[in-house]
């Protein structure tokens, strides 16, 4: 206002103060636009510089007052790297073990006690020491006769009675008796694609044999060749046995039926069968509760749910597996014989075949029961079950024979 009033120009009297300023020093006060500012801290200006020179310079802006201070924006923090994304594992790959790796502990006490024991010419006291090797290897006193006879028939055409022409002997025999056996190294899933749908398979065996292990692996087997699978819990009387199944069942990513509080097995079998039917699946696997051989009341249980079934389809079950302990030894044959008056069996399954020296039980049971062995159980993981092979049996027990 009083700048108005003498009537000076604003602009000419902030440059003449200016230059003014710098002449007194850094101690010196200067007014521009009205306010208060220190020499010291304000940039000095020529003495010729206009107001519109100084706001070219960016240091006041075109009416005369001072920029504002700008805002130092601090650097921004570098970013925290992203932490790697963890990978699944590798899936584990199971390599499936050879046969005559299998039967290694099998053939050391068959064979191999054999060969440590028979030297030079074969006599009559080195029969008799054949013939207690042979009753201690769970062959079976039928197999045994069998085997004795063919050495000694063998022996009486040689001249040399060697350890070699009692090896010739047994193997043959073996062979003999193994090819014997109707679908022997058959499994049930030759031909399955041309097979009748479903295909109902009741799965049977004492507790503690690994039957609940063997379904799962069973259905994981048919999945991976592409079949719809349904495992029906039929053991009804084990507290744990459908929690157990259900585990299975979830790792080998097939269906289970397992209905809440139904303690009829028979009922069980008949609803999956039926359901399975209506929903177009390929294979029903029959889990049945864990029976000793010698429990006739639950025996015939079993002969019960086979007749619930063919109410169903005739036909069914189209198979009749029974799980056997390969370290059980005799008793397991024991077992095959009680199970299949009652149920006809049309296969075994060996389990823990890797780790016994009693597989020997193999011929026993196709010399005395004529039922083929369909899969041996060779580990815990899903892909341990593999086919029988008749041929590859014989040669792995005789592996080691010079």
């Amino acid at each position: 206002m009083i700048l108005e009033l003498l009537n000076l120009d604003p602009v000419l009297l902030a440059g003449a103060a200016a230059a003014a300023l710098g002449a007194l020093g850094t101690s010196a006060y200067y007014f521009v636009g009205g306010r208060k500012g220190s020499a010291s801290s304000a940039q000095k200006l020529p003495a010729d510089s206009t107001a519109e020179q100084a706001a070219e310079r960016g240091l006041e802006q075109p009416d005369g007052r001072p920029k504002p201070a700008l805002k130092t924006v601090p650097p921004l923090a570098p970013e925290k790297p992203e932490p790697p994304v963890p990978q699944p594992p590798a899936p584990e790959v199971f390599l499936k073990p050879s046969l005559n790796n299998t039967l290694r502990g099998t053939r050391e006490s068959f064979w191999g006690k054999i060969q440590k024991s028979i030297t030079g010419t074969i006599d009559s006291d080195q029969i008799e020491m054949l013939e207690e090797i042979l009753y201690t290897s769970d062959l079976g006193p039928l197999t045994v006769t069998r085997l004795l006879d063919s050495v000694e028939s063998s022996l009486s055409r040689h001249d040399k009675k060697s350890l070699a022409t009692v090896k010739e002997s047994l193997k043959s025999e073996v062979g003999t008796i193994l090819a014997g056996v109707p679908k022997m190294g058959v499994t049930p899933f030759e031909n399955f694609d041309t097979r009748v749908r479903p295909q109902v398979w009741m799965i049977v065996g004492v507790n503690g044999v690994g039957k609940t292990t063997t379904i799962g692996k069973l259905a994981h087997l048919a999945a991976s060749k592409g079949a719809k699978v349904m495992v029906a819990a039929g053991d009804t009387f084990r507290a744990a046995a459908q929690s157990q199944l259900k585990v299975w069942s979830e790792r080998a990513q097939v269906e289970i039926f397992a209905p809440e509080g139904v303690k009829d097995p028979g009922a069980v079998a008949f609803d999956a069968v039926q359901m399975a039917k209506a929903r177009g699946y390929d294979l029903v696997l029959i889990d049945t509760a864990g029976r000793l051989h010698t429990q006739d009341n639950l025996m015939e249980e079993l002969k019960k749910v086979k007749r619930v079934i063919q109410k169903l389809d005739p036909e069914a079950p189209h198979e009749t597996l029974i799980v056997l302990d390969a370290n059980s030894g005799q008793n397991a044959l024991v077992q095959a014989q009680k199970f299949n008056e009652v149920l006809k069996l049309s296969g075994a399954i060996f389990t823990k075949m890797d780790g016994t020296a009693k597989g020997g039980i193999v011929l026993g049971l196709a010399s005395t029961l004529q039922i083929p062995t369909v899969f041996l159980g060779v580990g815990e993981s899903m892909d341990a079950l593999t086919g029988f092979n008749p041929t590859e049996y014989t040669e792995a027990l005789f592996e080691s024979a010079p």
